[in-house]
């Protein structure tokens, strides 16, 4: 059965990056089925591409190569690595990109790939990363690619944490709908309900559902989302612009909740 091959960058939809990308791919001898992750992410943005790959990637059947560029150290002294997480294999810069992932899944091996006096300062994906994966399709070994390493690049991710006011998070990710994905995992919901309510900024959300469509058009409501995080949305709309929120803003679970 053909090897899937994902690719996730910040290159945009529809830039010529991704085609060179591609076609550098293409020269793999053994059939492989390419997947599309995402190509408009934030530029330079490693925590959200780390937030993207941690929860997509680790969905895809074993044996499933990854490729993630997004790079602003591109051509300096980070390493590009090839890894497996549990069953997954990830050809990427190692500069925190697994970061989530890491949290979610092992790390069984990691190598160093080396780069190539011919390869552009600024475009490792296509000739570094692109290579290697070709290399991997057509059957290599993955102890070619380079010497062994025994850990990876992280970056800090903010964890929920007790205050004496109750339970203090963030807003870690925003939605393409505009929700707020918070910290807070689904075991903290018990308290939200607890609590009567979800503090977003300077903002209270006191509508508690299980699902979007279990209040009316244009509610704010707090809920767990299907990526097992309690979040904030608004329905048929976006969060994001009603409570002028960004990654980052403070989140709490206030204890006794006073209203």
């Amino acid at each position: 059965m053909p090897r899937i091959v994902t690719l996730t960058t910040d290159f945009g939809s529809g830039s010529g990056y991704v085609a060179e990308l591609k076609g550098r791919l293409l020269h793999a001898r053994a059939p492989f089925t390419l997947v599309d992750l995402a190509h408009d992410l934030p530029p330079h943005d490693i925590r959200a591409a780390a937030w993207l790959v941690g929860q997509a990637c680790l969905a895809f059947p074993p044996d499933t190569l990854h490729i993630v560029v997004v790079d602003p150290g591109v051509g300096t002294a980070r390493r590009l690595v090839w890894a497996r997480l549990g069953e997954q294999e990830f050809l990427c810069p190692d500069n925190g990109v697994l970061g989530h992932a890491l949290r979610r899944s092992p790390l069984t091996e990691a190598r160093s790939l080396s780069v190539a006096a011919t390869a552009s300062a600024t475009f490792h994906g296509r000739d570094v990363l692109a290579p290697a994966a070709v290399r991997l399709l057509d059957g290599a070994s993955p102890d070619t690619l380079g010497p062994p390493l025994a850990s990876l690049t992280s970056i800090a991710w903010p964890e929920p944490r007790e205050t004496s006011a109750g339970i203090e998070g963030e807003v870690i990710h925003i939605d393409t709908f505009g929700n707020l994905v918070t910290n807070l995992p689904a075991a903290c919901w018990p308290r939200v309900e607890a609590a009567g309510g979800l503090v977003i900024g300077p903002h209270r959300v006191t509508t508690l559902v299980r699902t979007y469509g279990d209040a009316a058009f244009g509610s704010v409501v707090a809920l767990v989302g299907s990526q097992g995080f309690v979040e904030a949305a608004v329905v048929e709309g976006r969060a994001s612009d009603r409570l002028a929120a960004r990654v980052g803003m403070r989140v709490g679970v206030e204890s006794p909740y006073k209203p």
